[in-house]
C-alpha cells in the first residue's frame, strides 16, 4: 500500500493525530499531521486516548502515583486520575487546534477510552480506508510506541483502515525541506514518488528518490529502469544506493546532511526491518519519518 490521506471532503480518511497521557507532544509531529493535512488537502482528528489498562491500575488499592522528582507520592484513584486527564487533554486538544486555525486545517478532537490499539482501530474505521496516524510524542529509548501504550508492529496489524505510521524522533527539529521517498521494489517507485511530490507541495522542498540495491551487479540494470518508469518525471532528483557498503546508520546521515523535511519508507524494509529498529533510525533523523506498508 502507498501513502494516500483522503481529502476532507471524500469522508473516506484524515490524519489522525494521536496523543496520550504520558509523555509530551512533540512539536515536529504536531508539524508533520499539519502539513500533510495541507499537502493532501485533508483534515485532522486529534484523539486523546485515555488508556483503558492506567484506569485498571488505579484501582488496585495499593496504587500509588511518584512525581516526576520522586519526592513526592499520593494513592491513585480513578476519579482523580480522570480529572488529571481530562485537563491534560484539553489542553493539548486547545493548542492542537488553535495550530489548525492559523495552519487553515479543518481539525476536530475528541477523546476515548480504550486500549490504543483498539481506539485507532475503531476511529480509522469509521473514516477510511485513507488514514495515516500521527504518533504525537517522540520516539525514544529504543521504542516508537510503547510509551503511549502500543506498539508500531502491532498497530500495522490490527489497524487496517490505515496507509501509514507517521513518527519523529527528540531530534526531529522540523518538517520542512526535500522530502525523500524510499524504494526497494521498482513497482513502488512511481506511487512513492507522486506521495513525496505530494508532501513536497507543503514542505517547501523538492521530491526525491533513493532506490536501496543489494546487488551490486543489478545496479546498472536497476538504474536504467527506474529511469524510464521516470519518463514523465525528467528533473526528479533521483540515485541509487548500494547496500553492500551503507547501513541504516549511514542512510540516516545523509538524510540529515541532505535537510530531509520528511522520509518515507516501508516498515518491514531495509531501513526499518523490525519494529525494534525505528526508533533509533528516527531518533538520527531531523524531520520526521513517514513508514507505510
Amino acid at each position: 500500500m502507498i501513502a494516500h490521506i483522503a481529502q476532507a471532503d471524500e469522508q473516506r480518511g484524515r490524519v489522525v493525530l494521536w496523543l496520550g497521557p504520558t509523555g509530551e507532544t512533540q512539536d515536529t509531529a504536531l508539524d508533520a499531521a499539519l502539513r500533510l493535512a495541507h499537502a493532501f488537502d485533508s483534515e485532522i482528528e486529534c484523539l486523546f486516548i485515555e488508556d483503558r489498562r492506567l484506569f485498571d491500575l488505579a484501582a488496585l488499592p495499593f496504587a500509588r502515583e511518584i512525581s516526576l522528582s520522586g519526592r513526592r507520592s499520593r494513592a491513585m484513584s480513578p476519579e482523580a486520575l480522570a480529572r488529571d486527564m481530562q485537563a491534560h487533554a484539553a489542553a493539548l486538544q486547545r493548542r492542537v487546534l488553535a495550530r489548525a486555525r492559523v495552519a487553515d486545517v479543518k481539525a476536530q478532537a475528541r477523546v476515548v477510552r480504550a486500549e490504543p490499539a483498539q481506539a485507532l482501530a475503531e476511529v480509522c474505521a469509521e473514516n477510511g480506508p485513507w488514514n495515516v496516524v500521527t504518533v504525537g510524542g517522540a520516539v525514544r529509548n529504543g521504542t516508537a510506541t510503547g510509551h503511549m501504550g502500543a506498539g508500531l508492529a502491532e498497530l500495522f496489524q490490527s489497524v487496517h483502515a490505515t496507509t501509514g505510521i507517521v513518527v519523529a524522533g527528540p531530534q526531529a527539529q522540523h518538517a520542512c525541506g526535500p522530502v525523500i521517498a524510499v524504494v526497494e521494489e521498482l513497482d513502488r517507485v512511481v506511487p512513492m514518488l507522486r506521495a513525496a511530490e505530494r508532501i513536497a507541495t507543503a514542505t517547501g522542498g523538492d521530491a526525491r528518490l533513493w532506490l536501496l540495491e543489494h546487488d551490486q551487479a543489478r545496479q546498472d540494470w536497476i538504474e536504467g529502469q527506474i529511469r524510464l518508469a521516470l519518463g514523465n518525471y525528467p528533473g526528479i532528483n533521483f540515485d541509487v544506493l548500494d547496500m553492500s557498503v551503507h547501513t541504516p546508520r549511514s542512510i540516516a546521515q545523509m538524510m540529515r546532511r541532505a535537510g530531509a523535511g520528511f522520509v518515507i519508507t516501508r516498515f518491514g524494509g531495509t531501513l526499518t526491518p523490525r519494529e525494534q529498529d525505528v526508533a533509533p533510525f528516527a531518533e538520527m533523523l531531523e524531520g520526521p519519518l513517514f513508514l507505510v506498508r
